[in-house]
C-alpha cells in the first residue's frame, strides 16, 4: 500500500475536515470524476438495521455525488472537543492513502479500501480512517442516467423521473435482499420491466450488486441472502450459525453498503423532481458538521460576517487557495487563527533551515498573500515582523531578479554577491531618472535579504541613503506626483477622505462618488483642453427651452474648475502618502518593510465649491449668478441638505458647462433633462421610460393613450413593507398603477353627458417600461414621506436588503413582472397578503402594560394573558381576602368561577387558532421569500445586468437631522480582488461586505439605512467604475 502525506506536516482540524477529507479520492475513482471534485458527506435519514459484523463504534458517511464511503474510528474520546488540551485548536498530522488495499473471500472477491490516520500533535486525539470506493461507480451511474434522460431529451424532468424510478426500484430490491428476501426478479413481468427497463446499464449494475441472471429470464439475489433469511428466522435451530456466517460474509457487507449507496443516489436524483413526488425513505442529511464535531474540528474562530469580503480570481487552485493550503487553515478562519497556524508550522519545521529555508519562504509567501487579500491589520503586523527578521517574499525576489538580470533566477543563493554588485552598478549607470535608480537600490536590498548577506544588505542601504539624499523628486510638487503616480499600489494605499466643513457629510459622499465614476473624473481632469468644456463661455446651450446666460455658464465652468482642483488634491494626497512611505522608508530598510493599508490625510473641499452645491436658489426665475455664485435679485437661498437634490445640482452644473450644440455637431442639444439630450453626461447617467395610460371599466374597450417617453436621472423607489428587498422596490415601481375615476371623470377628457348616465365608474391603468437603461443607474429610496395628519415630513426607517447584482431585463416590457415573470408577481402578491395577515395580529390593545401609550401588541399574547387570568379566578375566589367581596355579588362563587372557566376555554381556543394561523403564515412568508430570493439571484449576463457600486447611508430618525456616509465598491483588476470602502468624511476604511449586504439592521442602528444607490452596468464596470489615481 502506498501511503502519501497529502498536505504537509500539519493542518488545523477545520482544514482537515473541510479540505483534506473532501479531497481524499481513490486513484481509480478520481479518473471517473470531473476535475476539482470534492466530497459532500451525507447520511441517510433512515437508519437501516445491519446484520453484518459492523463496527458499531465507527462513524459512517457517504459522498452524495460519487458514493465513496468514509468510516472514522476515534481512538481517544477525550479529544472530541473543539479545543485542544492546551486551550487552542487541534493541529492534525495525517497520512491518507489514495492507493487500494484489498481483502477478499471466496464468495465476493476483492473489496477496495483506502486507509488513513490523523493525530493531533498536541494531545491524545487520534482517528483511524477508511475510504471505500463505491460499489456503484460513477461511470455506472452516469451510464444509467444518460440512458434514461436521452429517451426524454425533449422533457428533462420526465427523464429524471424515469431514472428515479429505476434507482428507487433497485434500492427496494437490495433492501429486501438485506432482510433475507430471496424472491427473483423476472424480466418478462410487466411491473419490473416498466420500472427497471432491463437495459445494459441497469443489468450491469444488478450484476455488480451480486444479482445473477439465469436463463436470461430471472435475476436471483446472491446466495448469502438465503442464509440471511435463515438467520432472521427465530424458529430456525441453526439460526446462530447462519448469523455468524452472514457476519463474516464480504458479499453481504457489500449488499448492505449498496443499500446505503442506492438510498443516497436516489435522494440526489429526486431533487430534480417536484417535492410531492419525492420518497421519504431516500432522503439524506448533511454530515459535515457531525464529522467536524466527531474530530473536535468544529467551533474554530471564524472571520466576522457571513459574506466573503474579497473575491479571488483564478481557477480551482488560485494563489490565494494555495496559500490557505500551505498554512493548513480554512478560508473562513479568523485572522488570529491564520497567525497561530503560521507560528505553529514555524515551530514544527524540522528542515535544515526552518527560519530562512525554502519551507520558511513558502510559508511566508502564503502569509503575505492572505494578508493582502484580507487587508488585515493583524496579519500585516505579523508580515512586518517577519520582514524585520529578514524574510522576503518570493514575488519580491522574482521582481528584483527581473529588474537586475532581465529574467527570474532559479537559485538566488548561487549568484555571488560580487556579481550582484557588478550587475547593479551596470544597471545604475544605464538609469537616468532618480526614481529608477532608487528602485534598483531597493531591488538590491531585497536580494541582500534573500541571501542573508549582511555585507550586501549594508551596501544596498548605503546606496539607497545616498540616492534619497540627492533625489530630485520633490514629494509635494506636481512633477513628483506625476513621477510616482504609476507606482502607487492603490490596494495598499487607501483613498483620501474629505473634511466636513460644516454639515457637508452628504456633499462629501457625493464628491467621492463622482470621483469614482471614471468618465466623469477623466472629463473633469481634462478641463482646460479647450474641447471637453465650454471654456470660452459661448452662448447657445439651453435649459428647459431657455438660453443660458453668460453668468450661468460662468458659474458652471467655475464648478468644473473647482471640482478638478478637488480631484487633483485627492490624487495628490494618495500619491504623496505612498511616495513618502517608499522614499523615506520610515518603517524599514526596503520597500517590503510594511504593506499595511494606509490612509492619507483628508482634503478640505473648497468653500466656494461647497456653497455652489449647498445653496440652492428658490425663486420663480433662473439665477443671474456671477462667478461667486450670487443669487438672482428677488430670489432666496436656503441650505441644501438632500443627496438626491445635491446630485441633480452637480449634474445640472456639469451639463451647463458643456459646449453648446453648435460646437458639438449636434442637431438638437437642449440640455433639458426632461427632454432629449445627447450629451455624454446624459448618456452616462440618464435613462428613458416609456409610459402609457389605458382606460378600463364596464363599458370601456381598453382604449390606450399614445405612449409617452420620459427621461430620468434616477428611479424614485418606495419601500413596500418593513423588510423589503431592492428587487421588490423595483418591481413595485414598474407595476401597473390604477387611478380610479368615478362618474366618468379622470385626468383625461371625460365622456359626454349622455354617457355619464350609463357609465358609473372607470379606471385609468398606468403602465411603464424601461426603454433605455443608462450605464450608471441611480436610485433614490423614497424615505421622506409626508404625514397629512400632522402636516410634517417623516423618515421611513424600514430596512432595505441589497444585492451585489440585479437584473433590469424584466422591465423592458410593459407588465414585465406580471407577464414574463408571472411566478415572481404571484410570490409578491402572496407575500403582501401574508404580511397583511400578520400585521392584523398587531393591533392597539389596551392592557395594563400599555395603557399609557396604547402601543400595538400581539393579539395572541393578549388573549393568552386573558386566558391565564380567567384560569386563576377560582384560585382567587378561594382566598380569604376575597370572601367579603364575593359575598356582596348577586351571583354565587360557583357561578362566577364557572363563567370564568367558560371564558377561559373560549379564549384559549381562539388564542390557539390564531397562534396556529400565525405560524402557518410565518412559514408561508419564509417559503415565499426564499423562492423569491432565488429568482432574484438568477441574474443573466446580458446588457441589463447591473452591479452595485455605491450605497449612500443616512443615519437619523428624521429627515431634518442625521449624518451621511457612502460605501463604494473597490476592484483591483491586477489582483482580481473586490472590497468595499467606507467614506465617512475624513475617515476612509475597508469594511466587510456584510456591512452592506445584511438581512436586518444591526441592533441600535435601525435608523442607519440606504438612502441613495448607484449601480453600474456589469459589462461597463471596467470602463466606468474606478477608485484609482
Amino acid at each position: 500500500m502506498g501511503v502519501v502525506n497529502l498536505h504537509g506536516p500539519g493542518v488545523l482540524g477545520g482544514f482537515f475536515v473541510k479540505r483534506q477529507l473532501v479531497e481524499w479520492i481513490p486513484d481509480d475513482i478520481r479518473k471517473q470524476l470531473p476535475e476539482g471534485h470534492r466530497h459532500t458527506w451525507v447520511q441517510p435519514q433512515t437508519a437501516f438495521k445491519r446484520l453484518s459484523d459492523a463496527n458499531e463504534s465507527a462513524w459512517h458517511s457517504m459522498c452524495r455525488d460519487c458514493l465513496c464511503q468514509l468510516t472514522v474510528t476515534v481512538e481517544d474520546s477525550s479529544g472530541t472537543v473543539n479545543t485542544c488540551a492546551d486551550g487552542t485548536w487541534h493541529h492534525f498530522h495525517s497520512t491518507l492513502s489514495t492507493a487500494v488495499d484489498t481483502s477478499s473471500d471466496q464468495e465476493a472477491g476483492p473489496e477496495a479500501t483506502c486507509s488513513g490516520r490523523a493525530r493531533c500533535c498536541k494531545c491524545a486525539l487520534a482517528a483511524n480512517l477508511e475510504l471505500r470506493p463505491p460499489i456503484i461507480e460513477p461511470t455506472m451511474t452516469d451510464a444509467l442516467a444518460s440512458a434514461r434522460r436521452s429517451a426524454h431529451s425533449h422533457h428533462p424532468t420526465q427523464g429524471t423521473r424515469e431514472l428515479l424510478c429505476t434507482v428507487s426500484t433497485m434500492f427496494k430490491l437490495v433492501r429486501n435482499a438485506c432482510t433475507g428476501n430471496t424472491r427473483p426478479v423476472r424480466l418478462d413481468s410487466d411491473a419490473p420491466r416498466r420500472l427497471l427497463k432491463f437495459d445494459a446499464p441497469c443489468n450491469h449494475i444488478l450484476e455488480i450488486l451480486g444479482f445473477e441472471l439465469t436463463n436470461d429470464t430471472e435475476f436471483h439475489p446472491p446466495g448469502i441472502v438465503r442464509v440471511a433469511g435463515e438467520a432472521l428466522d427465530a424458529d430456525n435451530p441453526s439460526r446462530a450459525a447462519r448469523l455468524a456466517q452472514v457476519r463474516t460474509s464480504l458479499m453481504f457487507r457489500r449488499l448492505e453498503r449498496a443499500r446505503q449507496e442506492l438510498c443516497v443516489w436516489g435522494g440526489q436524483v429526486q431533487r430534480g423532481v417536484p417535492k410531492e413526488e419525492r420518497q421519504a425513505v431516500l432522503e439524506y442529511k448533511l454530515a459535515t458538521d457531525a464529522l467536524a464535531t466527531l474530530l473536535g474540528a468544529g467551533g474554530y474562530a471564524q472571520r466576522a460576517g457571513t459574506l466573503t469580503l474579497l473575491v479571488a480570481g483564478g481557477g480551482e487552485h488560485s494563489a490565494l487557495d494555495d496559500a490557505y493550503r500551505q498554512l493548513g487553515v480554512p478560508d473562513d478562519a479568523a485572522d488570529a487563527l491564520v497567525a497561530w497556524s503560521y507560528t505553529r508550522l514555524t515551530e514544527e519545521d524540522q528542515s535544515a533551515d526552518p527560519v530562512f529555508g525554502a519551507s520558511a519562504r513558502a510559508r511566508f509567501d502564503s502569509l503575505v498573500t492572505i494578508s493582502a487579500a484580507r487587508s488585515s491589520d493583524e496579519l500585516s503586523a505579523l508580515v512586518a515582523n517577519e520582514k524585520e527578521r529578514g524574510l522576503v517574499a518570493t514575488g519580491a525576489i522574482r521582481a528584483a531578479c527581473v529588474a537586475l538580470f532581465g529574467e527570474p533566477q532559479a537559485e538566488v543563493d548561487a549568484i555571488a554577491s560580487d556579481t550582484m554588485r557588478e550587475v547593479f552598478l551596470a544597471r545604475l549607470a544605464e538609469a537616468t531618472a532618480p526614481k529608477a535608480k532608487m528602485e534598483l537600490a531597493e531591488h538590491l536590498a531585497v536580494l541582500g535579504d534573500a541571501k542573508q548577506d549582511a555585507a550586501l544588505k549594508a551596501y544596498a542601504a548605503n546606496v539607497l541613503s545616498t540616492l534619497e539624499t540627492s533625489a530630485e523628486i520633490e514629494i509635494g510638487g506636481a512633477a513628483g506626483v506625476a513621477a510616482w503616480k504609476g507606482k502607487v499600489d492603490t490596494w495598499e494605499q487607501l483613498p483620501a477622505g474629505l473634511k466636513n466643513i460644516g454639515n457637508t457629510c452628504y456633499l462629501n459622499s457625493i464628491l467621492q462618488c463622482l470621483f469614482s465614476i471614471l468618465p466623469i473624473r477623466k472629463a473633469v481632469m481634462s478641463y482646460g483642453d479647450g474641447a471637453t468644456w465650454n471654456e470660452g463661455a459661448q452662448l447657445g446651450r439651453r435649459d428647459g427651452g431657455r438660453l443660458l446666460t453668460k453668468d450661468e455658464i460662468g458659474v458652471a465652468l467655475k464648478f468644473v474648475e473647482l471640482l478638478k482642483r478637488l480631484f487633483e488634491a485627492l490624487i495628490s494626497q494618495r500619491v504623496e502618502g505612498w511616495a513618502a512611505k517608499k522614499v523615506r522608508k520610515s518603517s524599514g530598510g526596503h520597500p517590503l518593510a510594511s504593506n499595511s493599508a494606509a490612509v492619507p490625510p483628508a482634503v478640505a473641499p473648497d468653500r466656494e465649491l461647497a456653497d455652489m452645491l449647498l445653496l440652492r436658489v428658490n425663486g420663480s426665475g433662473p439665477s443671474n449668478a456671477s462667478s461667486t455664485y450670487a443669487p438672482a435679485p428677488g430670489s432666496q437661498q436656503q441650505q441644501q441638505q438632500d443627496v438626491d437634490e445635491c446630485m441633480a445640482q452637480c449634474v445640472g452644473l456639469l451639463v451647463h458647462a458643456l459646449p453648446p450644440a453648435s460646437l458639438m455637431d449636434s442637431s438638437d442639444q437642449t440640455g433639458d433633462l426632461s427632454g432629449p439630450d445627447d450629451t455624454w453626461i446624459f448618456q452616462l447617467l440618464a435613462g428613458k421610460l416609456e409610459l402609457t395610460t389605458e382606460r378600463t371599466g364596464p363599458s370601456q374597450d381598453g382604449d390606450s393613450e399614445k405612449p409617452l417617453n420620459e427621461a430620468f436621472l434616477n428611479l424614485n423607489l418606495n419601500i413596500p413593507d418593513e423588510t423589503a428587498d431592492i428587487n421588490d422596490c423595483i418591481d413595485a415601481f414598474f407595476a401597473p398603477s390604477a387611478v380610479a375615476a368615478t362618474n366618468g371623470s379622470s385626468s383625461q377628457a371625460g365622456p359626454s353627458a349622455d354617457a355619464m348616465d350609463i357609465v358609473d365608474s372607470s379606471q385609468l391603468v398606468r403602465r411603464s417600461r424601461l426603454r433605455d437603461a443608462p450605464p450608471v443607474l441611480c436610485i433614490q429610496v423614497q424615505r421622506v414621506q409626508f404625514d397629512m395628519a400632522t402636516m410634517r415630513a417623516f423618515k421611513v426607517n424600514s430596512h432595505l436588503r441589497l444585492h451585489e447584482r440585479i437584473s433590469l431585463t424584466p422591465y423592458r416590457h410593459f407588465d414585465g413582472a406580471a407577464a414574463a415573470h408571472s411566478r415572481r408577481h404571484e410570490l409578491q402578491q402572496r407575500l403582501k397578503a401574508v404580511n397583511e395577515h400578520l400585521r392584523m395580529l398587531q393591533v392597539p390593545v389596551q392592557t395594563a402594560a400599555n395603557t399609557s401609550d396604547g402601543a400595538p401588541v400581539s393579539v395572541v399574547s393578549a388573549l393568552e394573558r386573558v386566558q391565564a387570568f380567567m384560569t386563576g379566578v377560582h384560585r382567587w375566589a378561594d382566598l380569604d381576602a376575597a370572601q367579603p367581596l364575593l359575598a356582596d355579588l348577586p351571583e354565587s362563587t360557583a357561578a362566577l368561577t364557572q363563567q370564568a372557566a367558560a371564558v377561559s376555554s373560549q379564549v384559549s381556543e381562539m388564542a390557539a387558532a390564531l397562534s396556529q394561523a400565525r405560524q402557518r403564515w410565518e412559514h408561508e412568508r419564509t417559503q415565499a421569500r426564499s423562492e423569491l430570493d432565488a429568482i432574484y439571484a438568477d441574474v443573466p449576463d446580458d446588457d441589463m445586468a447591473y452591479t452595485l457600486h455605491a450605497v449612500f447611508i443616512h443615519s437619523g430618525q428624521t429627515p431634518e437631522f442625521g449624518h451621511y456616509w457612502v460605501y463604494i465598491r473597490d476592484y483591483d483588476r491586477e489582483k482580481n480582488l473586490v472590497r468595499w470602502l467606507k467614506f465617512n468624511d475624513s475617515n476612509v476604511s475597508v469594511v466587510d461586505a456584510s456591512e452592506i449586504f445584511r438581512d436586518a439592521p444591526r441592533p441600535g442602528e435601525e435608523s442607519a439605512n440606504p438612502y441613495y444607490l448607484m449601480f453600474v452596468r456589469s459589462e461597463d464596470l471596467d470602463a466606468t467604475a474606478d477608485l484609482g489615481v
